[in-house]
């Protein structure tokens, strides 16, 4: 694995899409509309960088069980987050976005919902963005790869399958290995409490091409934290858990490839986001092996 020449435009990208999208068709009108997600991950970053540029408020619906330091982030994005009291009381979050746009006229807004579980938008991004941006870096720093393996998880679906189709399509032969956490399967709705944000998110991603998935690999929270303990020293990233679960599957299997043949990985978050998460689980040994 080699770190990128350049910074994907990853959810970023998607995000600058699907404004991008809304504006086209005037559902997005600057000094008029509200942009309102429900989403605490990239994004809902990507969304408050994309609508600061044109002036556009965000309105993001954050389950309280994401990550405090995360929450924070987007609120110092420009983000503004709503429906705490309801989903204190139990509300999920997708209830809090309908209350909100059924009274949107009674509270003076105008929201537009990017809606990322049905939004093409981030696809499109992904197949014609990402996707062709990652083969550009491999043709410089790995002319001589013709294979991959792409190890990479699942939200929506739509950076997974955005990426593995442009990759094919620019001529890699590529076997994509879907990493879950241990008790989930997505692929039969099965759904656990975990602490990898942007995976397993509780539905069956709608974007994801199931033909693309060769394989599924789960992960235990235990391995995740050996691996971003082992990242920190020998990198010196400190990556996040859902980049650690992806980073410790294609670790495990970069040792056993032909020199034609690489495992290419997304590093999805930081791991600054799940300090209180790693410290507060009493079953693990937060010292040097």
């Amino acid at each position: 694995m080699q770190q990128p020449r350049r910074k994907s435009q990853g959810q970023g990208g998607a995000s600058r899409r699907v404004v991008k999208n809304a504006l086209e068709i005037g559902g997005i009108v600057p000094g008029e509309t509200t942009v309102i997600e429900k989403t605490g991950g990239n994004f809902g970053f990507g969304l408050a960088l994309a609508c600061a540029e044109i002036g556009v408020s965000v309105e993001l619906v954050v389950g309280l069980s994401f990550s405090p330091v995360k929450r924070q982030c987007l609120e110092f994005f420009g983000a503004k987050l709503i429906g705490i009291d309801m989903l204190k009381k139990g509300a999920a979050p997708r209830e809090v976005i309908l209350r909100y746009l059924v009274n949107a006229e009674s509270m003076g807004k105008r929201y537009f919902y990017t809606d990322q579980f049905n939004n093409i938008g981030s696809l499109e991004a992904h197949l014609e963005e990402t996707g062709p941006e990652l083969s550009r870096q491999l043709a410089v720093g790995f002319p001589h790869v013709k294979r991959l393996s792409f190890v990479a998880c699942a939200g929506t679906g739509a950076s997974l399958t955005g990426i593995a189709r442009s990759l094919r399509a620019s001529g890699f032969q590529i076997d994509v290995v879907l990493v879950e956490p241990e008790g989930c399967d997505s692929s039969t709705g099965k759904f656990c409490d975990h602490p990898f944000e942007g995976m397993s998110v509780g539905v069956s991603p709608p974007f994801l091409d199931w033909t693309h998935i060769n394989q599924t690999q789960w992960v235990r929270f235990s391995d995740v934290v050996k691996t971003q303990r082992r990242i920190s020293v020998e990198r010196g990233f400190f990556v996040g858990n859902t980049s650690a679960a992806c980073l410790h599957v294609a670790m495990q299997m970069r040792n056993h490839l032909a020199a034609d043949h690489k495992v290419l990985t997304i590093v999805y978050d930081h791991g600054l986001w799940y300090l209180n998460t790693i410290f507060a689980d009493p079953t693990l040994t937060l010292r040097a092996d």
